[in-house]
């Protein structure tokens, strides 16, 4: 089952939406972007979207009459639940190599809601993968017992849930569905994009990465000091270094990457207190003169749905099954833990050579 049939055959009025909503992350403000505006299209009128900080959704989202209730609020969320009569996770790869203490917080609200409060409960285009940890492993089952339904966005993750339950089917990252809708809405957004950034011929996209575990902190320490020696080597060439999440999750990312751009006159920041398919559309008209460095799935996601070319970089099951579904041989992917200097110079080297 795909997901624009679920929707097509699915009565979603009176539902609370759940996800990584309002963290300023790109790819989950994408997810809920996109997914508002099929629900919207699909004619649901009543839903109530749980979001971390309502004050920034504004900036972030178009209102599609709506309401925003703060995810953070155990008394608005508890009246979120008992009032809707359906639980809808939209996205993200929860059950992975970022699992945390939230992941398993929202998985036994999702058992609740089931077995206790008796709501329908869908998980639609989620990721669960064997990097996660063994807490992700039970927060998954907690999750998998809860739903009514499993969309599940890549192989791994609908091998995972069928060990679980049998209303599970195999289907995409609801970023896919980002070619079904009408962006016309968001050319205005896109522009003022454009005007921002002043692209001026071809230019690197570099996104680093914050650690949001302690084991990871080698990893992207690593990669975000090869992306501003990669930066610093490059001096003739554009660079925009990209802030995937908002300021207050990554301050210390957000000081590293101004001290970059100090030092370097041809470095730009761009953060992503933008609605997300403003950038779509900026990839889109621009994917001839940008090429991508990033380990983050949904900027590889964008880059390939909008034909920008792009590293295979790969930092967790989730990105390995993502260069997988879109023809990414396992020998051209590249562990994010062994990428070198060297590495980024040869795509560099490459973007910078090609005619295309």
């Amino acid at each position: 089952m795909k997901l624009t049939t679920f929707l097509s055959q699915t009565n979603l009025e009176h539902s609370l939406l759940l996800g990584y909503y309002g963290g300023g992350n790109y790819g989950d403000e994408l997810l809920l972007e996109v997914l508002q505006n099929l629900l919207s299209g699909g004619g649901v009128k009543d839903v109530v979207v749980a979001y971390k900080d309502p004050r920034n959704y504004a900036s972030m989202h178009h209102d599609f009459g709506y309401k925003i209730i703060n995810i953070e609020s155990k008394q608005a969320l508890t009246r979120a639940a008992l009032r809707s009569k359906k639980i809808v996770v939209g996205g993200g790869g929860l059950w992975g190599v970022d699992m945390n203490a939230n992941t398993f917080m929202l998985s036994a609200f999702l058992w609740v809601c089931r077995w206790l409060l008796h709501k329908k409960v869908y998980l639609l285009g989620v990721g669960y993968y064997r990097s996660t940890t063994p807490v992700g492993r039970v927060a998954a089952w907690l999750a998998g017992k809860a739903a009514n339904l499993v969309l599940a966005r890549d192989t791994e993750t609908h091998k995972n849930f069928s060990r679980i339950t049998s209303h599970v089917y195999w289907d995409v990252d609801i970023a896919w569905y980002v070619n079904q809708l009408d962006l016309g809405a968001y050319e205005r957004e896109a522009h003022e994009l454009d005007k921002k950034l002043k692209l001026r011929g071809k230019t690197i996209f570099m996104a680093p990465r914050r650690w949001q575990a302690k084991r990871q902190q080698a990893t992207f320490g690593q990669f975000n000091e090869l992306l501003a020696e990669c930066a610093a080597a490059n001096k003739t060439k554009d660079a925009i270094i990209a802030l995937a999440e908002s300021e207050s999750k990554g301050p210390e990312l957000y000081r590293w990457a101004r001290g970059l751009r100090t030092k370097h006159r041809h470095v730009r920041l761009l953060d992503f207190a933008h609605n997300p398919l403003a950038l779509f559309l900026f990839f889109k008209k621009h994917h001839k003169d940008l090429s991508v460095i990033a380990p983050q799935l949904h900027i590889i996601a964008t880059a390939h749905l909008t034909k920008t070319s792009f590293m295979p970089l790969v930092y967790d099951n989730k990105v390995h099954e993502l260069l997988k579904n879109i023809g990414v041989s396992d020998d051209r992917q590249l562990p994010i833990n062994r990428v070198t200097q060297a590495d980024l110079q040869a795509s560099v080297d490459a973007f910078y050579g090609s005619n295309a």
